[in-house]
C-alpha cells in the first residue's frame, strides 16, 4: 500500500445537517446517525486521529487499529429537550473485529477541554457498543463532543487492525417516565395478566386477546408452568397478596383430574397440550397431541414453586407427585442419539417426530436425569448439556446455540432455558451462549437492518400470523419481552417510547411486539410466555438472583428453599434473604456474639431483653434479624427460646460483658 502520512491532530465532525437518517425510525429521538464511512475501509490514509465532516467532505475511516486509535465526533445539539428526558445514548455498530483487542472508552462533554469518560468495555468481538450518556454531559443549543477512544491500540504502517464499523447514532430517550416507574409499571401490568389468564377452573390460558373481543386461547400446562414462576415472583415483590393460594390453585387443577377426567395425561404421565380453560376437556381444532415439554414447563415451574413457597406442605406434595408421576425418560428416543419427542401419543411413544440439539427440549433431559430409572438421559445428557458438544451457528463470529447448523435460533429457546434450568443458568458457558444470542441479535438488526435500538427475533405474533423470527429468517417484528429477558432494562425505555402506555388499551398489560414495516401494527393478541419473559427480565433486574435461588436440584443446607450456592446466610434458615445492614450476610446470620446481645454493646441486659420481647410479638413472619434468638430452629421466637436468652442474661448485666458461649 505505500508509505503513508501519520497526523497526529484529533479533529471534529461538524454540520448536523448533513447527517442522513437511513434506518427506519419509530418515534426515537435522533440526534444524529452516521453511516457515510470509507469503503473499503483501508482505503484512507493512516491517522492517529481522524478528521472530516459528516456529509460535506470525505468520508469518515471505518476501523480503529491501524488506522487510528482516536475519533473526536463534533455535533450540535437543539435546545428543545423535553422534560422526560433521561439521558441521551450513543450507539457504535461494530460489525467486524480482527486481531487486536483492547478497550473502547466512550467521553462525553461540551468542549474538547471538558471530556468525562461515560462508558468502556473490551473489544474482542463484534457487537453494539452502546454508551449511556447523562444529561448534565451537553449542553443544549451549542456544539458538544463525543470522542472514541482506543486503549493500547497499535496503530500505524504494518499494524494489525482491530475493529471495523458501520454506524453511529446518537439518541435521547424520552419514556413517558422514570426507569423505576416504567419497571414497576410494567410489572404490574404483567401481573394483570398473569390473574386474567388463570381461570376459574385454575387452569391458565396460553394467550389473550387485546381487542375487546373475547378470549380464544386454550389453556395449557406450558403456560401454567410459566405462571407459577410468574406467581413465585409477584409473591416475593408483594404484587399479589394471594399468590400463594393461586399456586396451590393451579397445582391442584393440573394434578387432580376436574370431573375424573380432566385435564388428560397418557401412560407415562405427559398432559395433553390444548385444553379447554373451563373444564380442562381437549379444546376444539386444536392438535391431538400430549405435550413432552409442556409437560417440563409444567413441573419446572411446580418445583420452582416448592422452593419458593418452602413451608406450603400442600404445594411440595403436590409439586413431587407430578414429577414423580411424569416420566420424561420417556420423552427420549429409543436410539439414544439425542433426540427426544416433540410430542407423545397415549401410551406416551413418537408423535409428530422428534428434536435434536439444541433446543428448548433440553429442559426434558434436565429432568429426566434426576428421575429414577434414568438411563436414557445419561446416555444423552452429553448432547444436550455439554456446552462444548453442542452444535452453534455463528454470526459474525459471535457462536450461539441452534439445532440446524443452517439456521439461527428465536431468542426464547435461550432465554426459557435461562429461566427454568439450573443447567442452564447455573453454567458459565452455558449463559455465556445466552449473552451471545443477545449479542448476535442486536448487532444484526442494528448493522443488516439499520435499526437504532429495535431488535429482539423470537417467536410470538405479527402482522399475518404467529411466526418464529430468527437472524436472516423474520417478519421485521421486534420483541420488547425478548430484549427485558436479556435485562436490557435501558432499552425498553427506547421501546415504551413508541408505545406509550396510555395510548392504546392494548398496551394495558404491557409492552409488546412492534413492527419497523407497519409502525401502527398493534398485535391484537399476545402469548402469555411473552409478557412472562417482560416480567421475569424486570424481576431479575430488581433481584439479580431470584431465579438462581429457587431452582430445583440444588443443595440446600438450611431447607429454606435458597439454593447454598446464592444463599446468604446459608446455614440458617432465612427464606427471605433480608439484608438489612447490606453487607452481603443475611440478617439471620448477621447476630451478636452472644446471641442474646440484642443492641451489640458487649452485655446482655433488659434493653436486650426488650428487643428479644419485640421479637416474640411480632405477627406473622417475624423480621429475619430476630431468628438469631431462635434456638429451638423452629423460625418462631416464643418461650422454648427463652430459657437460653435467660442464661445470658442471668450471667451478664450492664456494662458486665457477657459470656460469648453463653446460652449455649
Amino acid at each position: 500500500m505505500g508509505i503513508r502520512t501519520r497526523m497526529n491532530t484529533t479533529a471534529a465532525v461538524a454540520a448536523l445537517s448533513g447527517v442522513a437518517f437511513l434506518a427506519p425510525r419509530l418515534s426515537a429521538a435522533t440526534i444524529f446517525e452516521i453511516t457515510d464511512f470509507a469503503d473499503p475501509p483501508w482505503s484512507l490514509t493512516y491517522y492517529d486521529g481522524f478528521t472530516g465532516t459528516v456529509g460535506v467532505t470525505s468520508p469518515w475511516p471505518g476501523e480503529m487499529g491501524w488506522q487510528g486509535d482516536t475519533i473526536d465526533i463534533e455535533f450540535f445539539l437543539p435546545d428543545d429537550v423535553p422534560t422526560t428526558a433521561l439521558h441521551y445514548r450513543f450507539r457504535m455498530v461494530v460489525t467486524a473485529h480482527f486481531t487486536q483487542e483492547f478497550d473502547v472508552a466512550v467521553l462525553a462533554g461540551p468542549s474538547q477541554e471538558d471530556l468525562v469518560q461515560v462508558h468502556s468495555e473490551f473489544l474482542d468481538s463484534a457487537r453494539v457498543l452502546v454508551a449511556t450518556i447523562p444529561l448534565d454531559r451537553l449542553n443544549p443549543n451549542q456544539s458538544n463532543w463525543i470522542r472514541i477512544q482506543g486503549a493500547g491500540v497499535d496503530v500505524g504502517e504494518g499494524e494489525l487492525p482491530g475493529i471495523q464499523w458501520n454506524r453511529w447514532v446518537l439518541t435521547r430517550t424520552e419514556p413517558s417516565a422514570d426507569l423505576d416507574t416504567l419497571r414497576w409499571d410494567q410489572l404490574e401490568r404483567t401481573t394483570s395478566y398473569l390473574a386474567d389468564a388463570m381461570e376459574a377452573s385454575g387452569l391458565v390460558r396460553d394467550g389473550l386477546v387485546l381487542s375487546d373481543d373475547p378470549p380464544f386461547h386454550p389453556a395449557t400446562p406450558d403456560a401454567a408452568g410459566f405462571a407459577l414462576i410468574g406467581l413465585c415472583a409477584a409473591d416475593r415483590l408483594a404484587l399479589l397478596t394471594d399468590a400463594e393460594a393461586r399456586v396451590e390453585f393451579i397445582l391442584t387443577a393440573y394434578n387432580s383430574q376436574i370431573d375424573g377426567g380432566f385435564p388428560d395425561r397418557n401412560a407415562v404421565g405427559h398432559w395433553w397440550h390444548w385444553n379447554n380453560p373451563y373444564t380442562g376437556e381437549h379444546a376444539a381444532n386444536w392438535p391431538d397431541e400430549y405435550t413432552t415439554i409442556g409437560s417440563a414447563l409444567l413441573v419446572g415451574g411446580a418445583l420452582f414453586a416448592k422452593n419458593h413457597f418452602i413451608e406450603n406442605a400442600t404445594i411440595a406434595a403436590i409439586a413431587d407427585e407430578m414429577y414423580t408421576t411424569t416420566d420424561f425418560n420417556a420423552a427420549i428416543h429409543s436410539s439414544l442419539d439425542g433426540r427426544v419427542y416433540v410430542a407423545s401419543d397415549e401410551n406416551g411413544g413418537e408423535l409428530f417426530g422428534s428434536v435434536v440439539p439444541w433446543n428448548e427440549y433440553a429442559l426434558i433431559v434436565s429432568l429426566a436425569l434426576r428421575q429414577a430409572d434414568n438411563a436414557p438421559a445419561e446416555a444423552i445428557a452429553g448432547f444436550w448439556l455439554d456446552p462444548a458438544a453442542l452444535p452453534t451457528i455463528e454470526y459474525r463470529e459471535i457462536p450461539t446455540l441452534t439445532d440446524n447448523a443452517a439456521a439461527f435460533a428465536p431468542a426464547f429457546w435461550v432465554h426459557q432455558q435461562h429461566f427454568f434450568s439450573i443447567d442452564f443458568a447455573g453454567h458459565p458457558d452455558f449463559e455465556s451462549f445466552f449473552h451471545n444470542q443477545r449479542q448476535a441479535d442486536a448487532l444484526y438488526c442494528a448493522a443488516d437492518l439499520g435499526l437504532t435500538y429495535r431488535y429482539g427475533l423470537t417467536a410470538g405474533v405479527i402482522p399475518s400470523g404467529y411466526r418464529a423470527d430468527r437472524i436472516y429468517d423474520h417478519s421485521h417484528v421486534y420483541s420488547p419481552e425478548a430484549v427485558a429477558a436479556w435485562g436490557d432494562v435501558d432499552t425498553l425505555l427506547e421501546f415504551e417510547e413508541d408505545q406509550p402506555v396510555d395510548s392504546d388499551s392494548r398496551f394495558r398489560y404491557g409492552l409488546t411486539r412492534v413492527s419497523s414495516l407497519d409502525p401502527d401494527w398493534i398485535p391484537n393478541d399476545t402469548a402469555l410466555v411473552d409478557h412472562l419473559f417482560l416480567m421475569f427480565g424486570l424481576v431479575e433486574s430488581l433481584e439479580p438472583q431470584f431465579f438462581l435461588q429457587r431452582f430445583p436440584f440444588q443443595a440446600d443446607a438450611d431447607h429454606d428453599g435458597i439454593a447454598d450456592t446464592y444463599d446468604n446466610c446459608p446455614q440458617t434458615w432465612n427464606r427471605r434473604q433480608e439484608d438489612g445492614n447490606g453487607d452481603g450476610i443475611g440478617d439471620a446470620c448477621d447476630c451478636a456474639t452472644p446471641f442474646a446481645d440484642a443492641d451489640g454493646d458487649g452485655d446482655v441486659d433488659l434493653l436486650d431483653f426488650g428487643g428479644w420481647q419485640l421479637c416474640t410479638s411480632a405477627s406473622g413472619d417475624v423480621p429475619e434479624a430476630c431468628l438469631c434468638f431462635d434456638r429451638t430452629g423452629d423460625h418462631r421466637i416464643d418461650a422454648l427460646d427463652l430459657p437460653d436468652f435467660t442464661d445470658c442474661l442471668e450471667s451478664s448485666g450492664p456494662g458486665t460483658p457477657a459470656d460469648p458461649d453463653c446460652g449455649g
